[in-house]
């Protein structure tokens, strides 16, 4: 909702269709506020039935692995939160020594930004260097399982520090490849 919102205020990202028939539902959306009320079901209903249009535009993109790879990446535990921290506590490494793997991790995760540049010119394409990234992540991530399975805290932490370069560098190609892969008139619902 919020990205349609501001998809419809910036004018360039627009077709000039488009700015036309969102200035005239932004106008009707002002004046009839009292007439809102009475059609909140109306409205949660299109809302949802909006929800399940944008659903079906994202099904349909060349890029869609990707994307489902990358909220896959987002969602494995191997990352300095609280499981992990939690986990490394009860393997007797102190909450500094944790606390100073965390920084590493973050700064490991800037450094993927900056790989992320080296990459894309070295290669010169983004396909080719998010599967760098996504190797690199699931190498390292497998040192970390590998530490997991014997129970050594230092493992998993020499695994999991290097592989958010292969995360971030993951994410930024994954980015780039729905901004040059969707159309201009899907990119408010992708």
């Amino acid at each position: 909702v919020f990205i349609k919102r501001t998809y419809s205020m910036i004018p360039s990202l627009q077709n000039e269709n488009e700015q036309q028939s969102s200035t005239s539902v932004d106008e009707n959306c002002l004046d009839d506020n009292s007439a809102s009320s009475n059609m909140n079901n109306a409205s949660s209903i299109s809302s949802t039935w909006g929800c399940v249009e944008d659903i079906r535009v994202y099904i349909f993109q060349k890029e869609l692995w990707a994307g489902v790879a990358l909220a896959f990446l987002y969602c494995n535990v191997m990352t300095f939160g609280g499981l992990l921290m939690a986990y490394l506590n009860s393997c007797g490494l102190t909450w500094e020594v944790i606390g100073l793997c965390q920084g590493a991790s973050n700064f490991a995760g800037l450094l993927g930004t900056c790989i992320f540049a080296l990459l894309q010119r070295f290669l010169k394409d983004v396909r080719a260097t998010a599967l760098c990234g996504i190797c690199w992540q699931f190498m390292l991530l497998s040192v970390s399982m590998f530490g997991v399975l014997m129970k050594n805290p230092w493992f998993i932490i020499v695994g999991v520090i290097p592989s958010r370069i292969g995360l971030w560098i993951y994410a930024i190609a994954s980015t780039q490849l729905f901004q040059q892969t969707v159309p201009e008139k899907e990119r408010g619902k992708v």
